[in-house]
């Protein structure tokens, strides 16, 4: 470790302030880390500077090592990148020609530090090099830190590198170190992340006893409430893939009281969700109805306070440009003071035909912007017009296919069994061959006024699941024998054509089924869209029924089954005779990667300074 720690420093107090009875390198070195640690940046580096300096004159080259390291450090925090990775690269120039194995070691794994957020590739060589210069039996933090950062590279799932087995291997390395050392706020962090993987493999059990361990040791340090209301959920997670719907929300309510009071929405908005699987699960169906009503409140107020959050940072950069721009005003008039009175008219020229040079090349570079985006508008209109025309005609070809079926199978077999009762005449009295033929022809009216209703959706094709909904509901309600609403959030754009038909005919099952069965007054629908996935929720308050022997007996049931596992979602049936019915579907809806990307993985992306 650095022997700068053993040197002993004298201080002499004044009544000016503090100052020192020799000018030495240690003492400006350890001015320097102490400033550092209180977040006084620029002091910290000018004395850093200092000391450099000093080092340099005595030729001592651990301290030049070191001192480049933390100016390196220092530059990062400022966001000054290219002095920092100049002052890096040339601690380890120095430490190589010294062969100083150990100030490489941190040195590498400041540089990983680094490229982690912007070369993973560059970034897990360097944690590599550092590995290789620790000795294999070391159990300490450097070599924690460093097995935990090459871990949480292969542990990434959005990465080019994810590598569950190396994952696996590094966290567990690393978890022995923290063991060793007894650094159980890092043994929680790398739990947490076990149970993430093994959740990925499915391995459920491994996954719980990983989130347990995390879970105890957060209760036991009482500073990780963020980390410990995180464990929680996953472990709600894992109850509800089992379908320990209660226990699930035992978890669920653990994490959703310490997200309450760290003011964590997002975590809430989550957890809502989660819970009204868990509500629908055990049946309690009011509950859920809440819960998703609180969801989608939630939702909708952090999409606001995001949109008013963005304008309030244009607002503050705006302001602080404005001030930089007084600022630089201020100090050019109070140099132009300096000048002699016959330099004053050619600045004042020189500024306005500056200020006039700025506004023409501003104006000529919007005018070329605007009828850049023009092009771009008009070609992005093209395009989707071809796209629209391709989908209009693969639909209709479908749809015709469809239609013939229907026709032929169920039109044509009705008019067929109207031809077989008049050939039937002589067997049959008058009143009950008139009877068997009304029933019949009434029949193959209905057939063809429901071969007429699929026709619409051609709606669907051209002009989308909303307005094949709100299409649906407007006939449904014009009929004025039952009340149907419609509610739709989130719906930003055209969903997958798949989607979209298998969500519509799902509807429409379900109200038929409502119409013709449920002796109901009214009909409640709600689709709304939350990143990456679709929340359809259905309810009737008809006379209700017995869910599983609808199940186990009725087509329309396992048609809604077999359509929602085409698109890979999940769908909850909730009713008893008399109580009306529920429905809750979840449909997954793949998009590019957006930033609710993913907060517990981006959070897991956790590097430490050697």
């Amino acid at each position: 470790m650095m022997r700068f720690f053993l040197f002993h420093l004298v201080l002499i107090f004044s009544q000016s302030g503090v100052s020192y009875s020799q000018e030495t390198e240690n003492a400006y070195f350890d001015q320097a880390k102490e400033l550092r640690n209180k977040n006084q940046l620029d002091s910290s580096f000018h004395y850093f500077v200092k000391a450099k300096n000093l080092f340099l004159k005595s030729q001592d080259s651990i301290g030049l090592a070191l001192t480049n390291n933390y100016l390196g450090l220092i530059s990062l925090s400022k966001n000054d990148k290219s002095n920092a990775l100049n002052y890096l690269y040339t601690a380890i120039k120095i430490n190589k020609s010294i062969n100083n194995k150990d100030g490489l070691v941190g040195n590498y794994n400041n540089l990983a530090n680094y490229y982690i957020k912007e070369d993973l590739k560059l970034a897990l060589s360097y944690y590599q090099e550092a590995q290789k210069l620790l000795p294999k039996e070391r159990k300490d933090t450097r070599s924690a830190i460093i097995n935990m950062n090459i871990g949480v590279i292969f542990s990434s799932k959005d990465g080019e590198y994810f590598n569950y087995d190396s994952a696996i291997h590094y966290y567990l390395n690393s978890l022995e170190s923290f063991k060793a050392i007894n650094d159980s706020s890092s043994m929680s962090f790398l739990y947490h992340n076990l149970g993430f993987l093994y959740e990925s493999k499915d391995n459920l059990e491994a996954a719980m006893n990983s989130y347990e361990r995390s879970i105890e040791l957060r209760q036991e340090l009482k500073d990780d409430q963020e980390g410990l209301a995180k464990s929680f959920m996953a472990k709600g997670n894992i109850l509800l893939k089992q379908k320990k719907y209660k226990e699930s929300l035992e978890q669920y309510e653990k994490s959703l009281q310490i997200a309450t009071t760290l003011g964590d929405e997002y975590r809430k908005m989550n957890l809502y969700s989660n819970m009204v699987k868990a509500k629908m699960g055990i049946g309690a169906v009011e509950e859920a109805s809440v819960l998703f009503q609180e969801y989608n409140h939630l939702r909708d107020s952090l999409s606001t306070s995001e949109k008013m959050q963005e304008v309030k940072d244009l607002e503050t950069k705006y302001e602080t440009e404005k001030k930089e721009a007084e600022i630089k005003e201020q100090q050019l008039a109070i140099a132009e003071k300096n000048f002699q009175k016959n330099l004053f008219l050619g600045l004042s020229i020189a500024l306005v035909v500056l200020i006039i040079s700025t506004i023409w090349f501003f104006l000529q570079k919007q005018d070329y912007l605007k009828k850049l985006k023009n092009e771009e508008i008009s070609n992005m209109k093209t395009e989707q017009e071809l796209k629209e025309l391709n989908a209009m005609m693969h639909g209709q070809e479908e749809e015709r296919n469809r239609i013939a079926s229907d026709l032929h199978d169920r039109l044509g077999a009705r008019l067929s069994s109207i031809k077989l009762l008049f050939q039937s005449e002589q067997n049959e009295t008058a009143s009950n061959l008139k009877g068997k033929l009304l029933d019949n022809i009434n029949e193959a009216i209905k057939e063809t006024r429901e071969i007429s209703h699929n026709l619409s959706t051609d709606m669907l094709t051209r002009f989308g699941l909303e307005t094949a909904l709100k299409d649906m509901v407007r006939t449904i309600n014009e009929a004025e024998k039952i009340k149907a609403e419609l509610a739709i959030y989130g719906l930003q754009a055209r969903l997958p054509l798949e989607v979209e038909r298998n969500i519509y005919h799902i509807a429409l099952e379900l109200i038929n089924n409502t119409i013709k069965h449920a002796e109901a007054e009214s009909i409640t629908l709600q689709i709304s869209q939350a990143e990456e996935e679709i929340n359809v929720f259905y309810e009737d308050d008809g006379k209700g029924f017995d869910v599983q022997n609808v199940v186990d007996s009725g087509m329309g049931m396992r048609s809604i089954y077999a359509r929602v596992n085409t698109i890979s979602g999940a769908v909850y049936f909730n009713s008893k005779p008399g109580k009306g019915i529920n429905v809750v579907m979840t449909i997954p809806v793949k998009e590019d990667h957006s930033e609710e990307q993913k907060s517990d993985e981006q959070n897991s992306l956790k590097s430490k300074m050697a």
